[in-house]
């Protein structure tokens, strides 16, 4: 029996092999590039997701709750002069 086992419980050793020669395949500007892919994935579905608990926000009141899921409080009415405690139409 081996002690080698996948990262992840729901991944095959098999899968996870295959993926890390993907990886290892892949240039630093592919790398890069599906880094910023992966990234803006996440923007778009946390995004979504404000959007959803917050039908009548504006473009910009979802960009300042996307950034107040990262910084804290402080920092949000600080640097951004918003503060996501209260309440908002």
């Amino acid at each position: 029996m081996s002690d080698v086992r996948p990262q992840s419980e729901d991944t095959t050793l098999a899968a996870e092999q295959q993926q890390f020669a993907v990886w290892r395949a892949m240039t630093p500007a592919q790398k890069f590039a599906a880094f910023l892919e992966l990234q803006q994935t996440a923007i778009a579905l946390s995004e979504a997701g404000i959007r959803r608990r917050y039908p009548m926000a504006s473009d910009r009141e979802v960009f300042l709750r996307r950034i107040a899921q990262t910084l804290p409080r402080e920092d949000m009415v600080r640097w951004y002069g918003w503060d996501p405690d209260e309440e908002r139409e």
